[in-house]
């Protein structure tokens, strides 16, 4: 099987030929493997560790006419991510950033918002008069339409929409004032996110133009023990508004993949019967993805990996193999299972635990599973 073919395969809920496997690396993580392996490429570096890039993103960039500032490129360089991404994601939406504070020689590279364009409208009619991202912009989709190109038929093709409800929401408005807006003005609230709606929407369609065969939608919608946020409200609210995003995919025979940090298990169940097909990280530190599988694994491909915060920073090489055939054991029979790691594997992951992992793996997930 061709990468691809095996993915689908495991979406389709039978079992391919072996487990399909990500890897999902901070930065310095990826650079101190890439130096272990001396490869010079991602791809490489996936060959070492014993799998095939199984999808490419497509996603919208910035038009033609930008040019990045040295200090912008430094500033995203610092923090670890792309630049062409990032202007997309905050800065073209007039949402603004700064460093935060580093102590010398941590690796800890992050960021703080400085402004929330929207905070500080007072009426729903405001909502409409802003001027939203030009989707139509010249070059917006010139990135995606060279990779659909040169990996169409060998990967799947993920429309890679980001933030699209509730997390682009509270960086518009800041997360006080618009969790106030859920509670004391709703139709301020539902204002922005039926205005956000609309928008990516449209940007759905776009991508799927574009030879998108699955859309993914990004949130955070939970800390490791609670959603920020009542999953009454969140049915209330949010879950009819996503019900009509992932459907603008679906007739169009995409699939819907979601990822939501944090404990979501409370609302596992109305994002699968509102049409997802595939959930990340299902993350193991707060989760119970055994629960999940047994429960949701005939509707849902689980894409999970062993824990970014505890296991693999501070496990030992037998911890992370023992999570890993606990994981291949219960959670790839059927098909409908994706590996690797959880989240981004951090600066503070030995490398060794990382080859653990992708070593353990290759030789145990093979169909059928027999796992000791």
């Amino acid at each position: 099987m061709n990468p691809r073919e095996r993915l689908l395969t495991t979406l389709d809920h039978r079992e391919p030929d072996r487990v399909p496997l990500t890897a999902r690396l901070w930065h310095d993580t990826e650079a101190r493997l890439m130096r272990h392996f001396v490869a010079e490429t991602r791809d490489e570096l996936h060959s070492k560790l014993g799998f095939e890039t199984d999808r490419t993103h497509l996603k919208m960039g910035p038009p033609a006419a930008w040019e990045p500032t040295g200090e912008y490129l430094n500033f995203c360089d610092w923090i670890g991510y792309d630049a062409w991404d990032q202007r997309v994601t905050y800065e073209e939406w007039g949402i603004e950033r700064k460093l935060g504070s580093i102590r010398p020689g941590s690796e800890v590279r992050q960021f703080y918002f400085t402004k929330h364009p929207w905070e500080d409208l007072t009426e729903p009619s405001q909502v409409q008069e802003i001027e939203l991202p030009d989707l139509d912009a010249p070059g917006r989709f010139e990135k995606a339409q060279g990779l659909a190109g040169r990996f169409g038929g060998e990967r799947l093709l993920v429309g890679d929409l980001g933030h699209c409800q509730w997390t682009i929401a509270w960086e518009l408005r800041g997360m006080l004032t618009l969790m106030k807006d859920l509670h004391t003005r709703p139709a301020m609230a539902e204002a922005i996110l039926d205005r956000l709606l609309g928008h990516y929407m449209d940007l759905t369609d776009m991508l799927l133009d574009h030879g998108a065969e699955a859309i993914r939608y990004s949130e955070d919608w939970a800390n490791n023990k609670s959603m920020f946020i009542d999953p009454e409200m969140w049915r209330r609210v949010f879950k009819p508004r996503y019900k009509r995003l992932f459907q603008r995919a679906k007739r169009r025979g995409a699939f819907v993949f979601f990822h939501s940090d944090g404990n979501i298990r409370p609302i596992v169940g109305d994002l699968v019967e509102i049409g997802i097909d595939l959930l990340n990280p299902v993350q193991p530190e707060c989760m119970d993805r055994v629960e999940i599988k047994e429960k949701f694994g005939d509707m849902i491909t689980l894409d999970t990996g062993a824990s970014v915060q505890s296991t693999l920073p501070h496990g030992t090489v037998d911890d992370v193999r023992r999570e890993t055939l606990h994981a291949l054991k219960h959670l790839a029979p059927g098909g409908g299972f994706v590996y690797g790691t959880s989240h981004m594997a951090m600066y503070d992951v030995p490398v060794e635990n990382i080859l653990a992992l992708y070593d353990t793996c290759r030789e145990y997930g093979g169909y059928p599973i027999r796992v000791p």
